[in-house]
């Protein structure tokens, strides 16, 4: 019964990311009928520069590109944190790598970087986050062991820490400056570009595949590390091995569009309680159901009736925050009748 389960799962997955896509590329202030969308790529992929061309090759479909492995990032992060820290409400922003991300950017764009070239600011954002969640790491591994506990008050210690950096910039920038920042820290797709798809590519992929090489090590840590260590796994080696791997993808996601929160929160709790908590199927399941939240999300952003686009950013922050509270509530009268 699960597997069948978790089948439909896929195929739903599968369903409506097509649907999305599909919408994705067809809609906006332009819109392009969905039967000519395959010749339009085709066109545009064989030199052709017509309108329906640039529209769908150049603008549509890397953002289109970029939603789904930034959405597969930060959800299959999601789901391997979960396991390693055995808590529903485990987010990738919990490992500091989010809001080193944003503090990266900020310097970045205050000290006018940004405007020498378009790719110090994701750079920085980049190696921020890595920096980040290697003093994390640090504050919370005593004689080669690693405390999950230290780990979580360390990170919520830094990302306070930088959260306050942030603020700092912000209030001493001027106007112009403080807007820029504010558009990068609220998340967003715009600007989408090839370059990004193959980079995102290389480096979700990469991480997707470690992942799933600690699928089995997850599944018995998620029943208790004394029962992980009883069968052979080594709980030092798969938590660093995950926690870099966690930093490597989101710090690619974060330089790629912003800080997008709760994805990585949402989708893999839904999914446990779908399918399961195997991580083998729940990883790549997540990974599918992050591109498609982000992509429904990209589509409420540009088609929202507000004079201006929404960032995506926001609308998963009105998704996730609720989620949250709804979460931890549940977790509050769980206890209660424990």
């Amino acid at each position: 019964m699960t597997s069948k389960r978790t089948g439909w799962v896929f195929l739903f997955l599968s369903i409506t990311l097509c649907i999305s896509a599909a919408l994705e590329l067809s809609l906006g202030p332009m819109t392009i009928p969905i039967t000519s969308i395959p010749s339009a790529v085709w066109s545009y992929l064989h030199g052709a520069r017509g309108t329906d061309e640039v529209v769908v090759g150049a603008i549509r479909l890397p953002r289109l590109l970029v939603a789904m492995l930034v959405g597969a990032g930060l959800a299959s992060t999601g789901a391997v944190l979960q396991g390693i820290f055995r808590n529903p409400m485990a987010d990738p922003s919990i490992i500091g790598v989010s809001s080193g991300g944003s503090l990266g950017a900020v310097l970045t764009i205050q000290f006018g970087l940004a405007q020498a070239s378009q790719w110090y600011t994701p750079l920085g954002a980049f190696a921020s986050g890595l920096v980040v969640v290697f003093v994390v790491y640090r504050l919370s591994t005593t004689w080669g062991r690693t405390s999950i506990y230290s780990l979580l008050l360390s990170g919520v210690a830094v990302n306070s820490f930088c959260s306050a950096i942030v603020t700092l910039v912000l209030s001493l920038a001027p106007l112009q400056t403080m807007q820029q920042m504010m558009f990068w820290l609220m998340g967003g797709l715009d600007g989408s570009t090839w370059s990004e798809c193959l980079i995102l590519a290389g480096l979700v992929t990469a991480g997707f595949l470690i992942y799933l090489s600690q699928a089995h090590a997850l599944d018995l840590i998620s029943i208790g590390e004394e029962h992980a260590e009883g069968v052979g796994v080594s709980l030092q080696f798969t938590k660093q091995v995950t926690l870099a791997t966690s930093a490597f993808v989101v710090g690619a996601c974060v330089s790629a569009t912003g800080v997008i929160g709760f994805v990585g929160l949402i989708v893999p709790h839904l999914l446990r309680l779908w399918m399961g908590p195997r991580h083998r199927n729940l990883i790549p399941a997540s990974a599918l159901g992050g591109a498609v939240l982000m992509l429904l999300s990209d589509l409420v952003a540009r088609m929202a009736l507000l004079p201006v686009e929404l960032n995506i950013g926001i609308v998963t922050s009105c998704l996730g925050a609720p989620f949250f509270l709804f979460l931890l509530r549940r977790q509050e009268l769980r206890s209660h009748r424990g």
